[in-house]
């Protein structure tokens, strides 16, 4: 969406609001409130001016150089060292970026990241001269005949594919986004294992896996052998745990809720641990079990009727 629409106009219901072809104030005089924008674009030269319109819901502001070439990209980005760009240009990117080979060519003006960086070691000093955003640069160890895998989203990942059949030692694996691993372990076939968001490995393959792993985000460590895996919010009925055959791990990236049907006696027979990424409401009765079954809790655990 452009600022060429009117005088009087809103912008905004958008992800990126570009603004950088603008040259004067006058070019910005017709806005008369940007709103629920997850990222504006601005010349530097035109701050003042951009600061005096009314905002709402914009997440984040870039001012760019005037003239500045804007790039951008939602999403992991995987980018050769050598190819990310002129002095003239600004690569902006929501999400992972991932910079797949040493940096030897020329660096953009400004990268403006917006989640975790992903660099060869050696690489970071270099890459931090034009660097801002959020989120961390997370370095790996860089071969010549590596191939970097980026597994991204709401993910469950077996431990087959932790094996890396087709690949060398010297790979690399990212998981970006919500990852579950399940199975038996009996081989990684990474050199390094990276984690962007949140994500549970089973603790039979914490010896194995933990040596190769940087996490950036939440990790933790589930019991059993089989997961219930839910990535929304969702409700534990007694219903529920009748249906289940012997204990298992609870691994909630939403919000749990336990409903009053539920008691601590039949939680504690069916389920193993709960690996808690969201909130937990249940019946004040159920909370001290739920307490003591969460080996990993990140959000908060209460009874159901009591506010935050």
């Amino acid at each position: 969406m452009t600022a060429d629409q009117g005088p009087g106009r809103v912008l905004g219901h958008t992800p990126l609001l570009d603004l950088s072809g603008l040259t004067g104030p006058d070019d910005l005089a017709g806005i008369s409130a940007i709103e629920r924008v997850a990222t504006v674009v601005v010349p530097r030269s035109l701050a003042a001016a951009y600061t005096a319109i009314p905002t709402s819901g914009v997440a984040n502001t870039i001012f760019v150089p005037d003239g500045a070439t804007v790039r951008s990209h939602t999403g992991s980005l995987s980018v050769a060292g050598d190819d990310l760009g002129g002095e003239n240009d600004v690569l902006i990117v929501t999400g992972m970026l991932i910079i797949t080979s040493p940096i030897t060519g020329s660096l953009p003006g400004l990268i403006h990241v917006t989640g975790s960086v992903l660099a060869p070691r050696g690489s970071e000093s270099k890459i931090g001269k034009v660097l801002e955003g959020t989120g961390a640069v997370i370095q790996y160890r860089w071969a010549d005949d590596q191939d970097i895998t980026v597994l991204s989203g709401q993910l469950r990942v077996s431990a087959a594919t932790l094996a890396n059949p087709a690949g060398t030692a010297a790979d690399v694996l990212i998981l970006a986004g919500q990852a579950v691993l399940t199975g038996t372990v009996s081989e990684v076939g990474y050199r390094q294992i990276l984690t962007a968001g949140q994500a549970a490995f089973p603790e039979s393959a914490r010896a194995q896996v933990e040596p190769r792993l940087v996490s950036q985000g939440q990790l933790a460590w589930y019991r059993s052998q089989e997961p219930r895996v839910f990535y929304g919010d969702t409700t534990v009925t007694a219903e529920f745990l009748d249906l289940l055959d012997e204990k298992a791990s609870i691994v909630a990236f939403g919000d749990l809720t336990v409903a009053d049907d539920v008691t601590g006696e039949a939680l504690r027979a069916k389920v193993s641990d709960l690996v808690l990424f969201g909130d937990a409401t249940a019946p004040p009765s159920v909370v001290p079990t739920l307490q003591f079954l969460a080996t990993d809790a990140y959000g908060s655990i209460r009874s159901a009727g009591v506010a935050d």
